[in-house]
């Protein structure tokens, strides 16, 4: 996967938890349900994992629950 189409996932994903909390299992139906043709359960995971979760773009509020944090929203702006 390219970087832009890395950015066009992470900015969807954080679009999903900017007004609210959302539990894990529901951003992954609504991204791999977009029309978004390269977004797959591996690719999401990745994403949300390996680069939002760790980079402290997006924080577990709950168990399978998330919320977007004031970096993220940085960075959703930047997108």
């Amino acid at each position: 996967m390219n970087d832009q189409k890395r950015d066009i996932l992470r900015k969807t994903i954080l679009e999903f938890l900017k007004n609210s909390n959302v539990h894990y299992t529901d951003i992954e139906k609504k991204c791999i349900s977009t029309s978004l043709p390269f977004a797959t359960s591996n690719t999401f995971r990745r994403q949300f994992y390996d680069y939002l979760l760790r980079r402290g773009y997006i924080k577990r509020v709950s168990r399978g629950v998330y919320t977007i944090t004031n970096k993220g929203n940085m960075l959703l702006a930047v997108l």
